[in-house]
């Protein structure tokens, strides 16, 4: 068995209506606080007001940073972390999907750090960080548990995605109330949970797995097979249940990291606007579908213990359910050109820390193939 180290410091509160503690653990952490938030849902859904309501009824000064874009750039954390400057802050709450918690990671170190993002990224680790708390409003980034913080650098107009990590980017707490769901739309619910789906598999192949982030991403493989339907259809229990899993998932790459669908979909985001979650959706099948044929037999015994005959049944599954939430079925579909293919897999090989998880040999042909697949469509393979 190999070795490892845990590290949970994150306080998790699950459950319909536990929004209501958010003050006193924020009272317990700060007096100041910067609400992190995006830039329309909190505001028209009124949970900004209700945090504001209950943060202020606890006693906490409060200032609205709500302006995060889905794929948070640099520019906008050191905003962030402007505002909280000028506020005094000493304490960071996140309220949104992952653009919002990660921004307001990088928000927190800055408050706490006089360095600059960009001299602390990956292959760096940050020492410290104000404390946060963290409020997920969709089913798929678990970025609530994890020591992540995706960013998008803007460089000689070329986009990157970059990492902020270290422990004391964890979340102090994390409040997960399956109410904050009831607003989601039906596609950010299939988006989000295939983001989840897809941590939670690359997790379990990655070459950091371990016996616990298997567990985890299994359990989390699971239970967003079981529901993501469900969830689509506007089930609050089976939402819930997605919820969960995002959860599970997301400690699983805590713990293993992702690895090359990851590093694929980032150029589609990057350049064509493209949901991360969706981008993730699309190019899952064909990466697992690759492990297999390659012989790659953690995903055999994954299948199996799944209660599937065998791992192709287990790419086949996924396929459906992308195909049930009208997941488009080729890249083309999305707007790319085939002549971007030279482009996607030098992008694509650009992300180390992601190729390096890879757990099989991997060559250019091999991301090649891959996106060549993702143009012909799901429907296209054998």
């Amino acid at each position: 068995m190999k070795s490892f180290t845990l590290n949970l410091q994150t306080r998790i509160i699950f459950g319909r209506g536990c929004l209501s503690r958010l003050g006193g653990e924020a009272a317990s952490l700060g007096d100041r606080c910067l609400l992190v938030t995006g830039r329309s849902f909190a505001r028209e859904s009124g949970y900004l007001k209700t945090l504001v309501e209950i943060l202020s009824e606890s006693g906490l000064k409060v200032t609205v940073f709500d302006k995060v874009e889905p794929n948070p750039s640099i520019g906008t954390v050191y905003k962030g972390a402007e505002e909280g400057s000028k506020n005094n802050c000493n304490l960071v709450v996140a309220l949104g999907g992952g653009s919002a918690m990660d921004a307001a990671k990088g928000v927190a170190f800055l408050l706490k750090s006089n360095s600059k993002l960009e001299e602390n990224l990956f292959p760096n680790e940050v020492n410290d960080a104000l404390p946060l708390i963290a409020i997920p409003t969709t089913c798929g980034t678990g970025s609530e548990v994890t020591k992540y913080a995706v960013l998008t650098l803007v460089k000689n107009h070329a986009k990157r995605k970059v990492v902020l990590l270290g422990n004391p980017l964890l979340p102090k707490v994390s409040i997960l109330d399956a109410n904050l769901l009831n607003h989601l739309p039906k596609e950010l619910v299939a988006y989000t949970g295939f983001d989840a789906l897809s941590h939670a598999l690359e997790a379990y192949t990655s070459k950091d797995s371990t016996p616990f982030s298997d567990l985890l991403g299994l359990e989390a493989v699971r239970i967003i097979l079981e529901n993501i339907i469900e969830a689509f259809r506007g089930s609050p229990e089976a939402r819930e249940n997605m919820l969960y899993a995002s959860m599970l998932a997301g400690m699983a790459i805590n713990f293993a990291g992702t690895e090359i669908v990851h590093a694929m979909g980032y150029y589609l985001t990057n350049y064509h606007n493209v949901h991360h979650g969706l981008a993730n959706g699309m190019l899952l099948p064909h990466v697992l579908r690759m492990e297999i044929q390659k012989g790659f037999g953690k995903l055999e015994d994954a299948a199996l213990r799944l209660g599937l005959v065998n791992g192709m049944e287990l790419v086949k599954k996924i396929e459906e359910l992308v195909d049930r939430v009208g997941i488009p079925r080729s890249l083309k579909d999305l707007g790319l050109e085939e002549d971007e293919l030279d482009a996607m897999v030098a992008d694509a090989l650009s992300y180390e820390r992601n190729v390096n998880k890879h757990p099989l040999p991997l060559t250019a042909e091999d991301l090649k193939m891959l996106f060549t697949t993702a143009f012909s469509g799901r429907r296209f393979q054998a």
